[in-house]
């Protein structure tokens, strides 16, 4: 199963409003820019949505960085290939992009506030924190900023320096909800549960519409067992704001931990809609698909995450567990497994990492499986042997089903045959007989013709008698020692025998 992230995804404040960074437009406009045609390609496929009203980020993705291949120093195209490759989840290559963007303009702060925040993604707070340290340094009274460094701090685990960022705000804001939201954050880190609770509870009653509110609230209260009210909290959230990424990927990862897989596909999917490149989302949609068996779809998901992210170990591992253990493709799974080493091992994965020992469950769940097939194949050989011994014996047995009746029908009347028994143990064996090779029992073939095989003979012997008009043959003669049978009821005692001539009678 795949396991809840840790921490779950606490809604956060967002980085400064950028220019021009909705959906609908290019986060920079091509106006003040040398008129490069590849940028402009970029600006067009943002500008330029589907009939369905999706924009295709890889191609713009793809047009800003070939305008950044002609121009290292174009500072917006490097920019903008991070605002595009954010979209579609390539977090290593926005983190790239805006590096090489603040290089090229030391004074791009837009560039440098997008790529604190995609540093903080990639589980590089410490390097966030410097950021937006000096963002607070150079503009102490911008409180967003203070936020967001503070943010960035819980996140370095210096929760500290972000409590006293939190008292700092609030002398100057007493209520301030992000404040509020962040301190609900960090009590949230420190294992602090009723302190996280009541933090998210008064930033509650400060922005009672806010949805992200009430996904933290849930989020503490997963923590605490109490899922009824966490997925209670998720829902509410999504009420609020049907799309929200954190109350979706949540419910998602609850829904997967209980196997409600069709929730948790609903629940992702709804949260791919409002951040469509999302890497978690699709993680958790590909499992929610395997869990439909939906292998194929799911498979293809797995392409489309390592295709975007080569270094996102989670996904090569879900990938190579698809494989192994649900599509039994262990080539599949031993391809992913070593596509991973090729492409991440930058000489620190030791012979103890766990990809090797993974790549040996593989085989060894190979083996496994091509054992569990040999004994099946052996079980399903013997299987067809013995019910090819079984119908060859069912129908030996209606041949001699057939000739018994054939005696029946035509010596059933004999006296011979009624004086020796013969009917009745003919006809008892002829109606069980009948009755399987009408049903055709053919596992119980073998034991009726035991039956027949021991009565026709008997049958057959008394057919003479029939035919010569004889008496059926005499009955055989008792075992030795055994007793005369009692006289017929009303029949007269047997004479004693005459003596022999000229025995002399016995003395008395």
């Amino acid at each position: 199963m795949f396991n809840l992230r840790s921490l779950l995804f606490f809604a956060v404040l967002g980085v400064a409003a950028l220019p021009g960074c909705g959906d609908k437009a290019p986060p920079e406009s091509a106006v003040t820019l040398s008129p490069k045609d590849a940028f402009l390609n970029g600006v067009k496929s943002l500008r330029t949505p589907a009939k369905d009203g999706s924009i295709d980020y890889q191609a713009a993705f793809n047009a800003f960085v070939q305008a950044t291949t002609l121009d290292p120093n174009f500072a917006k195209a490097h920019f903008n290939a991070g605002w595009t490759a954010e979209r579609l989840g390539r977090r290593a290559d926005a983190e790239t992009h805006y590096r090489a963007a603040v290089a090229a303009n030391a004074d791009y702060t837009s560039a440098t506030m997008a790529l604190a925040s995609v540093l903080l993604s990639n589980d590089k707070a410490d390097e966030a924190v410097a950021i937006y340290r000096a963002a607070v340094e150079k503009a102490p009274e911008d409180i967003s900023m203070r936020n967001l460094y503070m943010e960035s701090l819980a996140a370095a685990d210096q929760y500290d320096e972000a409590l006293k960022q939190a008292r700092e705000i609030l002398l100057r804001d007493a209520k301030n909800v992000g404040a509020y939201r962040n301190l609900s954050r960090v009590y949230f880190a420190k294992n602090d549960y009723k302190m996280s609770q009541l933090c998210a509870e008064k930033a509650r009653t400060l922005a009672e519409g806010d949805p992200g509110i009430y996904n933290n609230i849930g989020v503490t209260y997963l923590v605490m067992n109490d899922e009824p009210a966490a997925i209670s909290e998720f829902k509410t959230a999504i009420k609020m704001d049907s799309d929200n990424t954190e109350a979706n990927l949540n419910l998602g990862y609850v829904a997967l931990n209980s196997g409600d897989f069709d929730l948790a596909f609903s629940s992702f999917e709804a949260a791919l809609k409002g951040a469509p490149g999302n890497t978690d989302a699709k993680m958790g949609m590909a499992v929610a698909l395997r869990g439909r068996k939906e292998y194929d779809k799911s498979a293809k998901l797995y392409e489309e995450i390592l295709s975007a992210d080569p270094g996102n170990e989670r996904a090569y591992y879900n990938a190579a567990t698809l494989y192994e253990k649900y599509t039994k493709d262990y080539k599949k799974a031993s391809k992913v497994l070593q596509a991973y080493v090729d492409t991440n091992n930058k000489g620190q994965m030791g012979p103890d990492h766990e990809v090797y020992a993974r790549m040996d469950r593989v085989k060894e769940s190979e083996r496994i499986e091509e054992e569990r097939k040999r004994v099946e194949e052996q079980k399903r050989k013997e299987a067809e042997d013995r019910k090819k011994r079984q119908q060859e014996t069912f129908e030996q047995l209606k041949g001699k089903v057939a000739e018994l009746k054939k005696i029946m029908d035509t010596y059933g009347s004999c006296p011979a045959m009624v004086e020796s028994g013969a009917i009745d143990a003919g006809t008892m064996v002829l109606e069980q007989a009948v009755a399987v090779v009408e049903a055709e029992e053919f596992d119980m073939a073998g034991d009726i013709m035991t039956f027949v095989d021991e009565a026709l003979p008997q049958i057959q012997a008394v057919i003479p008698s029939c035919a010569s008009g004889a008496p059926a043959p005499a009955p055989a003669a008792p075992a030795e020692g055994a007793a005369p049978a009692a006289p017929a009821e009303g029949a007269a005692p047997a004479a004693p025998a005459a003596p022999a001539e000229g025995a002399a009678p016995s003395g008395g």
